[in-house]
């Protein structure tokens, strides 16, 4: 199991040979919202299966220029990073990782890193996150304020520093 100061931690282009991965990390992320619903195996494996569709579709329509990284422990894919650079804003468009590997530091190094690109560009992070996600608090932690709500998200926004010109 990976230290919690682990130094292996890399990011990599996510290829078409990902897919299954993203489905199988898709699925550690939204197995409990199913198992409260009584589905069976085969209908949770089917209707994962549809949302991780779904919200592949999504962010390809929306944001068709956006950077899709696998995060990586050494050889072994555990996480990705989803995000679109654009003119106005970093938008974070899903970080995620194996459950693992979660609560080990690795989120709050990529959200300081997105937050530092947000610094040297001069534009906002920002992100929905569910309501309820436990990202909601690492993001609070790291200076992002609730704006409101979208839906089943709260949008969530961390401004950089003004700086002197």
């Amino acid at each position: 199991m990976p230290s919690r100061t682990s130094r292996s931690i890399e990011m990599r282009p996510a290829e078409a040979g990902d897919m299954s991965f993203m489905q199988q990390l898709y699925s550690s992320t939204r197995s409990a919202e199913l198992h409260m619903g009584g589905c069976d195996l085969a209908t949770e494996t089917l209707l994962q299966g549809l949302q991780f569709k779904a919200q592949q579709t999504c962010f390809q329509t929306e944001y068709p220029q956006a950077d899709l990284a696998v995060i990586m422990d050494r050889e072994r894919p555990i996480g990705r990073l989803y995000v679109n650079y654009g003119p106005n804003e970093l938008r974070i468009l899903d970080i995620c990782l194996l459950p693992e590997y979660r609560n080990r530091g690795i989120g709050l190094g990529l959200l300081r890193s997105l937050q530092a690109q947000g610094e040297r560009l001069r534009l906002p992070v920002r992100a929905n996150v569910m309501l309820g996600s436990p990202a909601q608090r690492l993001l609070q932690r790291c200076g992002f304020e609730t704006l409101g709500m979208d839906g089943i998200y709260n949008v969530m926004e961390w401004m950089p520093p003004a700086g002197i010109d």
